[in-house]
C-alpha cells in the first residue's frame, strides 16, 4: 500500500518537476536576450572608448566610459555563471555594486554641490560594500 502511495505522490510531482522545467527554460531564454543585449553594450562601450580617446576634452568622460564598460562585462559574467549554475555569487554583484558607485563618483565630481551628509553617506557605503566584499571573500 505505501508503494502505492508513492507513485501517486510521484505522478503528481511530476506536474510540478516539469512545470518548473519549462519556466526553468524560459527564464534561461530571458537571460539570454539580456546576454546579446549587453554584448551589444559592451562593443558599442569599446567603440567609445576609442572614439573618445581622441577627442577627450574631459578625461573624466574617459574615465566614466571605462568603468562602465567595466560594469557591462562583470554583469556578462554574472549571468554566464548564473545560466551555468543557476546561482549568483555574491562576490561578483558587489564587484558590480562598488564599480558602479567609484563610477557614479567620477562622473559627479563636482562635490561642491554635495553636503557633508552625502558625503558621508557615500563614504558609509563605500566602507559596508568593501567590509561585506573583504567577509564574503574569505568564504
Amino acid at each position: 500500500m505505501a508503494k502505492m502511495e508513492e507513485e501517486k505522490v510521484a505522478q503528481y510531482t511530476q506536474v510540478h518537476k516539469a512545470f518548473r522545467k519549462t519556466l526553468e527554460i524560459c527564464f534561461d531564454m530571458v537571460v539570454m536576450v539580456f546576454l546579446f543585449f549587453i554584448l551589444y553594450l559592451t562593443v558599442y562601450s569599446i567603440y567609445l572608448n576609442f572614439k573618445l580617446t581622441y577627442k577627450v576634452a574631459e578625461p573624466k568622460l574617459l574615465i566614466a566610459n571605462v568603468l562602465v564598460t567595466i560594469i557591462l562585462i562583470e554583469t556578462y559574467r554574472i549571468l554566464i555563471i548564473y545560466l551555468r549554475q543557476h546561482r549568483v555569487s555574491l562576490t561578483h554583484i558587489l564587484e558590480v555594486g562598488i564599480v558602479a558607485l567609484i563610477q557614479k563618483l567620477v562622473v559627479a565630481s563636482d562635490f561642491r554641490e554635495l553636503d557633508a551628509i552625502k558625503l558621508f553617506a557615500i563614504a558609509g557605503l563605500i566602507f559596508v560594500l568593501g567590509y561585506l566584499y573583504i567577509e564574503i571573500g574569505e568564504e
